[in-house]
C-alpha cells in the first residue's frame, strides 16, 4: 500500500527552520495546492513553534511511502 505525505519547511522569526508534515494526503495533490496550503498557514499566523512566528516558506515536498506487510497475525 502506498501512502503520501507533504513535508513543509518554514523559516521562523528567529531564523531557524521549522518542519510541518501532513500525512495521508491524496495522491493527486498538486504543487500549486501544497504552496497554497503553505501560504494559508503563513497568512493565518496561528502556529508558534518554540514561541516564534512562521515568516516564510523554505521548502515543500510530496513523499510517497510503500508499505509491504510481511506478517499476518494468526
Amino acid at each position: 500500500m502506498t501512502s503520501y505525505k507533504i513535508t513543509m519547511v518554514f523559516k521562523t522569526s528567529d531564523n531557524k527552520n521549522h518542519t510541518m508534515t501532513i500525512n495521508d494526503v491524496r495522491p493527486a495533490v498538486t504543487q500549486a495546492e501544497a504552496n497554497a496550503a503553505m501560504d494559508a498557514i503563513l497568512a493565518a499566523d496561528i502556529f508558534r513553534p518554540n514561541g516564534q512566528t512562521l515568516v516564510s516558506k523554505v521548502d515543500c515536498k510530496k513523499q510517497d511511502t510503500t508499505e509491504t506487510d510481511f506478517y499476518d497475525a494468526p
